[in-house]
């Protein structure tokens, strides 16, 4: 009789192989160039066991989307637990975030290739809100985690809160975001010149808190 916790445990073993198989391959070559043949080659297994795991390549991007978000959140958090983020302003609490993000550009760019591979592949797919779900719970407490941040501006009074949480957002994180995906890109360079623009992005968020900050 086949030990079922073993079996179990082997199972999630290659989940997480081929969600790291395919986040790479994604990351290095672009979500819509890789098929999942070449996820199956480059995991080593065939292409009917990888089918096993995830029905569609839509469901294999969302899952790799997911995970890598949880990732990024969980290691968010140490470092707001680290730097005592409850005892934060609003305004110390944004900076924070943005950092986090220019963070991404500066050591994990792989994340911001894939990104934005994600974004055009699932908007091509025309991905259901059911489909993107697990992106979509993965990518949820950061959003909470800014209405947390505005709650609290509104009661100390050290952001501008005379725009709306949506609007505030979209120009602060949602806007650094942008630029970073850009730049990890070199969508402003030659492919083969590849710049440091880390204090491009200090620069965005020095205009950003310039701009909010009271």
């Amino acid at each position: 009789m086949r030990n079922a916790e073993k079996d179990e445990r082997e199972m999630a073993e290659r989940r997480e192989l081929l969600l790291s198989v395919g986040f790479r391959l994604f990351a290095e070559r672009g979500v819509e160039a890789v098929t999942m043949q070449q996820v199956a080659d480059a995991a080593g297994i065939g292409i009917a066991t990888l089918y096993r795991y995830f029905r569609t390549k839509l469901e294999f991007v969302i899952a790799i989307g997911a995970a890598k978000w949880t990732e990024y959140y969980a290691e968010v958090e140490k470092e707001y637990a680290r730097r005592d983020g409850a005892d934060m302003t609003a305004a110390e609490e944004l900076e924070f975030f943005i950092d986090s993000i220019i963070a991404l550009y500066r050591y994990h760019k792989d994340v911001l290739l894939f990104n934005r591979g994600f974004t055009a592949f699932v908007k091509h797919q025309v991905a259901t809100a059911a489909q993107m779900r697990p992106y979509n719970e993965a990518a949820s407490p950061f959003l909470k985690k800014f209405h947390l941040v505005w709650l609290k501006a509104v009661r100390d009074g050290t952001l501008n809160v005379d725009i709306s949480e949506k609007k505030l957002f979209t120009s602060t994180l949602h806007i650094v975001l942008s630029a970073a995906s850009k730049f990890a890109e070199g969508i402003f360079y030659p492919a083969d010149y590849e710049p440091d623009m880390t204090e491009e992005l200090f620069m965005l968020k020095r205009m950003i808190l310039n701009a909010y900050v009271k």
